[in-house]
Formats: structure tokens, C-alpha cells, sequence
């Protein structure tokens, strides 16, 4: 790999640890970035890397498969794919004499790092025939190193209350904007262009179960933001930019659920538990089929939002899976090549087989 890796410490123990008081284990998790200097740019690429001291015998105890976890959902999410040795491959995903296609800039912002969840942003500009800016907003359980949604801070009637308070902010916004399309200055591809990207988030702004796409946690507040669907070459088009919608603590109080109170809480002394439901919970699992391979599974948040993949080894390759949830839970390679059926138990845990060319397998999967 080109370039010099670099491991620089970020924060060994998080401010909110340091100010409770001290715990027989507790559980530590710390932020580092790994760097690497782009050989042709001459750029310094960063992104997080967790890790972790060992601790009692609790159900905290897993630190190392707490981090690892932290480490897998960001780089499958954010770089396409997993961890190799302890270290991002920094040569997989940035741009190259003989591949054009790929990242100019890779760098890490952390929101927060209380007791009960990590909170941070991947930012960067990626080239695909044309430079195009992004910044991606990750959540973690520091309790088991699962990522977090909307939905596990709040209860049914709570997110329906937030969801409602958040359109009566942008609905108006958005219907200004369509108004305004009718100038005469407008150039009038441009116009219908931008009405057509306007009407259509409007229209998922009333229609859609969650209203926002991405989540910001921070220790004392929330931040809920929307893009509406311009398309990279047409981001000019857009005079809005991204919807957004900033709540604090306390006004978030009367919708949450006890899971969402305990991750606000200023002086928690406990771990906060997180809610176990009848769907598995997105985030990283892995198994040891009967066979000796250990495989890896990439869970999404959902069949028509995140794809979910798996890799036949910890640092493998990632190969997509369509996904079908009815009684069970269905994750099918497009090739045909691989099936998993699984069911989750109250535990969390994902039992069940995997189908793989003519041989089937019993896997089980740990929340």
C-alpha cells in the first residue's frame, strides 16, 4: 500500500466516562483514525478506527467484539468493505492513475462519545465522473456495537409525534419552493426540473413512515435531516439544500422510549439496554458454520433501504444479499449462489441455515 499508515490516538476514554464515578470493569471504548498519505494527491486520508481495553465479567465484557463490530459496520457502509488486519485499505476505495473512479478526500468528525453510544460523521468527496461532496452520520450502541436508527430511541406514538412536528417545519419550506418555480426568470427546462425534484419530496415528506434519512445523536440534542432527490449533476438545481431540524434534550423528553431517556442522561451509572424486538436489529453478526468458515453478516435496516451482505471470512469480500422478511427472515444472493434462513430469538440472536451451492449448513448468529 502506498503511502505511510499511521495509527494517532483520538480520545483513550470519553469525557462522560472520566466524570462518573469508578466502576470495578467498566467498559472502554477510544477512537483513533488510521491515516494514509494518497500517493498521487499527496493527501492525507483519514477514517475511525474503535478499539477497546478489557473488562469484567459482564455482559460488557466483549470489548474487542464490541470495537470490531463499530469497525465493520463503518467501513462496509462507508467504503464497501471490511476491515484487513486491524487497518483500512486505503488503496481499494481512492482514486488511482488506472482507476479514475473512487475517493479524493476521507476524513472523520466524532459528535460524541458518552458512556452509552458513539456518534460521528465520514466526510469526503468521491469522483464518478465528476467530484461529488458527501458527509455520512453513524450512531453506536457502545453496549454491543450496534449502529442506531430513529426507531430505537422512540416509542411507536413518540416517532409518529416527532415525525408530524418535523413535517409542520419542512412542509411549508418545501411549498414555498414550488411557488416560487413560477418566476419568469426561470429558464423553463430548469423550472419544470426543479418542480418535479420538489414535488417528489414533498410528496415523501407526507407519504414516507420516517421523514428523515439521516439521524445526527449528539450528547445534548438531535439533529434530523432530509435531502430532497436531486440527482449529483443536478445539486445546483437545488436552493433549499438539506432539510433540517435540530431538537434538544429536553424537548425530546415526552417522546422517548427508556432506551432513548437512559442515552440522554447526564449522569447515567448504567449501561443503557437496548430494546430486543421480534426483527433482527441491523448491525454486524457473525457465525461459524459446522464447516469451519466464519461468516459475516452485513444486517441492513431494511429490504428497500440498506442492502445487507455477507463475506465467507472476516475480512472477504462482500456479496449482496436480497432481502424478504415474513414468518423468517430471507437473505438471498442475486446469483443464486448462497441462501440464508434465519429466525430471531429473544435474545436477539439469528438462528437457522445456509444454503451454499449443493451442501447446507446450521449457522447461529450473535446479537
Amino acid at each position: 500500500m502506498a503511502g505511510a499508515l499511521m495509527l494517532t490516538a483520538m480520545s483513550a476514554v470519553s469525557a462522560m466516562a472520566q466524570a462518573l464515578p469508578p466502576s470495578p470493569w467498566p467498559a472502554r471504548l477510544s477512537v483513533a483514525a488510521i491515516a494514509a498519505t494518497h500517493p498521487d494527491l499527496e493527501t492525507t486520508f483519514r477514517f475511525p478506527w474503535i478499539t477497546g481495553s478489557s473488562c469484567g465479567p459482564t455482559a460488557r465484557c466483549n470489548i474487542g467484539w464490541i470495537a470490531w463490530r463499530i469497525n465493520a459496520w463503518l467501513q462496509a457502509s462507508a467504503l464497501g468493505q471490511l476491515p484487513v488486519d486491524g487497518r483500512t485499505a486505503f488503496e481499494r476505495v481512492w482514486t488511482s492513475s488506472g482507476k479514475p473512479h473512487g475517493f479524493t478526500s476521507l476524513d472523520f468528525t466524532v459528535l460524541a462519545h458518552t458512556r452509552a453510544f458513539l456518534s460521528l460523521t465520514v466526510h469526503g468527496t468521491q469522483l464518478n465522473g465528476y467530484p461529488s461532496s458527501f458527509s455520512h452520520a453513524y450512531s453506536f450502541d457502545t453496549a454491543t456495537g450496534h449502529p442506531l436508527s430513529l426507531q430505537d430511541l422512540f416509542t411507536k406514538q413518540g416517532l409518529a409525534s416527532l415525525n408530524q412536528d418535523v413535517r409542520r417545519q419542512w412542509r411549508p419550506r418545501l411549498e414555498a419552493a414550488l411557488k416560487n418555480e413560477t418566476g419568469a426568470s426561470r429558464d423553463s427546462d430548469e423550472m419544470q426540473s426543479r418542480q418535479e425534484y420538489y414535488t417528489q419530496c414533498l410528496e415523501a415528506l407526507l407519504n414516507d413512515q420516517t421523514v428523515a434519512d439521516t439521524m445526527i445523536l449528539e450528547a445534548a440534542q438531535l439533529t434530523l435531516t432530509r435531502d430532497c432527490p436531486f440527482p449529483r449533476v443536478a445539486q445546483a438545481l437545488n436552493d433549499l439544500g438539506r432539510l433540517s431540524a435540530r431538537y434538544s434534550r429536553d424537548a425530546l423528553q415526552p417522546w422517548l422510549n427508556d432506551y432513548g431517556r437512559c442515552l440522554f442522561e447526564r449522569k447515567s451509572l448504567s449501561s443503557c439496554s437496548l430494546p430486543r424486538g421480534r426483527h433482527p436489529h441491523p448491525g454486524i453478526y457473525r457465525a461459524r458454520a459446522d464447516h469451519g468458515d466464519l461468516v459475516t453478516l452485513v444486517l441492513g435496516r431494511s429490504s428497500d433501504v440498506d442492502q445487507s451482505f455477507y463475506a465467507e471470512s472476516q475480512a472477504g469480500p462482500l456479496h449482496p444479499l436480497e432481502t424478504t422478511q415474513d414468518k423468517s427472515l430471507k437473505l438471498t444472493r442475486p446469483d443464486g449462489k448462497a441462501q440464508f434462513l434465519l429466525e430471531v430469538d429473544q435474545q436477539g440472536n439469528l438462528e437457522g441455515i445456509w444454503r451454499r451451492a449443493d451442501a447446507t449448513f446450521p449457522v447461529h448468529f450473535s446479537y
